[in-house]
């Protein structure tokens, strides 16, 4: 089989990951047990030996993401500037036989049970002996604190997967049909995984799972609290965050240990989906916006500065004007940070594909960009109670104006959220660092800061953060 041989150059690997973070850990264990092979990871796609585009298909948009980014890799594997084409993740798992019709110029299919296998897969795929379809069963794959990385991150921060699969039935999901059941690694092995990460120099790790407050319901004597005081203990680590809270399992447990460890950031990911009771019962979800508002009001009452994210889902069947109604009420009562949205997509296999009140795309569409122009005012609103306060900002990069600098704050998810902007003028600032930062001006995305005691205090009254 082809592969690294003495005195020839090592074969070359480029991969493209699409999708959540979840996704992103996947393409990086696959680049690191490449890696440890003998291959030799590329940045640029053309010329590279081998090619790994790790899709997704959650929804609609999601697959149109992966079509386009495939067409163009099939292309050059056409024109031969890659010598084997590697499909990976979700999409495959689920609609091989159309992805082979579509893209012949594919070697090799593997989904998420495979990705222990890619070394072997994709030696086949360079011998022209490629996999047809996703060979191992979905649950086959949870990695561990031993399991290469070859992490495709800025160096100070990561996304640590502590836990694969889901257990939830929401009737719109096909994950768990793709990722097999919820599988909970052992709290020892995050740890190690954790207390590695941060000799490397990481000092942000962004916990993710597709439902991190399910950790440890597999296992005897574990769960989410108890997995966040095992990390706060990790010497070097700055900032631990917490991604992917189902609703139902942010306890007053879990609430209680965020608010008392100073490592964990204030900020908590949690889809809410919707707030009508009738439109969360059709999707297969406990809760209502008056229990989601009472969480909420938890939440700032242990952590004043809380900075909280969630997803909704709109144009789902059954949600009439009235069921839409209630969630722009919510929006306005909960007054969250940081608001996204999707459109209701019917995947096959799912029930809610099957459901007959379906509602029409373009009213889906105009509820959408209903729901986001609601939110743009709160979400100002939100960012300008900081405005004369001071606080840290993880400093990533250069701005495009001379003298400014891009951070993230504690209420920044990487790629997702806003950015701090530092005005530094000519004060020496790199990334990788943190800096303490006074806010002066507030937009509904990101905030404008200076080097606290670079610029006089804003005579602005102190907010309050409740």
């Amino acid at each position: 089989m082809m592969g690294p041989r003495a005195g020839r150059r090592p074969p070359t690997v480029a991969a493209i990951s699409l999708g959540c973070p979840k996704n992103l850990v996947d393409t990086e264990v696959m680049l690191g047990l490449l890696r440890e092979a003998g291959f030799s990871p590329v940045t640029d796609p053309r010329g590279a030996d081998v090619l790994l585009v790790n899709t997704c298909c959650f929804i609609e948009a999601a697959r149109t993401e992966s079509a386009e980014t495939l067409t163009e890799a099939a292309a050059l594997r056409r024109n031969r500037e890659v010598k084997a084409l590697i499909c990976a993740g979700c999409w495959p798992e689920r609609d091989c036989p159309q992805l082979r019709a579509e893209f012949p110029e594919v070697d090799a299919f593997v989904g998420p049970g495979d990705v222990p296998d890619i070394v072997a897969a994709v030696r086949r795929a360079l011998d022209g002996d490629g996999a047809k379809a996703p060979s191992a069963p979905a649950s086959a794959y949870l990695y561990d604190e031993a399991t290469p990385r070859l992490r495709a991150t800025p160096p100070w921060t990561a996304y640590l997967k502590i836990a694969e699969g889901c257990s939830h039935q929401c009737r719109f999901c096909v994950i768990p049909r793709l990722r097999g059941r919820y599988r909970s690694r052992p709290l020892e092995s995050v740890v190690t995984e954790a207390r590695r990460l941060a000799s490397e120099g990481v000092l942000e790790i962004n916990l993710v799972a597709q439902d991190s407050t399910a950790y440890g319901r597999d296992l005897d004597g574990a769960d989410t609290a108890a997995l966040l005081a095992a990390l706060a203990e990790v010497d070097g680590l700055r900032w631990l965050r917490l991604m992917y809270a189902h609703p139902t399992g942010v306890t007053e447990r879990l609430i209680e240990t965020m608010a008392g460890l100073p490592k964990v950031c204030h900020y908590l990911d949690v889809p809410f989906q919707h707030a009508d009771s009738g439109v969360l019962r059709k999707m297969g979800r406990a809760g209502d916006g008056d229990t989601y508002l009472k969480q909420v009001e938890r939440l700032r009452q242990a952590m004043p500065d809380i900075a909280i994210r969630t997803s909704f889902l709109v144009g789902h069947p059954g949600e009439d004007e009235t069921a839409f109604g209630r969630l722009l009420g919510f929006l306005k009562a909960a007054q969250l940070d940081r608001v996204g949205a999707f459109r209701f997509s019917p995947e096959a296999g799912t029930p809610a594909a099957r459901e007959p009140d379906a509602v029409p795309e373009e009213q889906a569409e105009e509820r959408y960009h209903r729901l986001m122009a609601a939110q743009q005012p709160i979400s100002l609103a939100r960012n300008e109670r900081w405005i004369g306060r001071e606080l840290d900002a993880l400093i990533e990069a250069r701005g495009s104006a001379g003298g400014e600098w891009v951070g993230r704050s504690f209420r920044d998810a990487p790629e997702i959220d806003g950015s701090v902007l530092v005005r530094a003028g000519g004060r020496g600032l790199a990334p990788g660092e943190f800096a303490r930062v006074l806010v002066t001006a507030a937009g509904p995305y990101d905030l404008i800061a200076h080097p606290a005691g670079g610029k006089p205090r804003s005579k602005t009254r102190r907010p309050s953060l409740r």
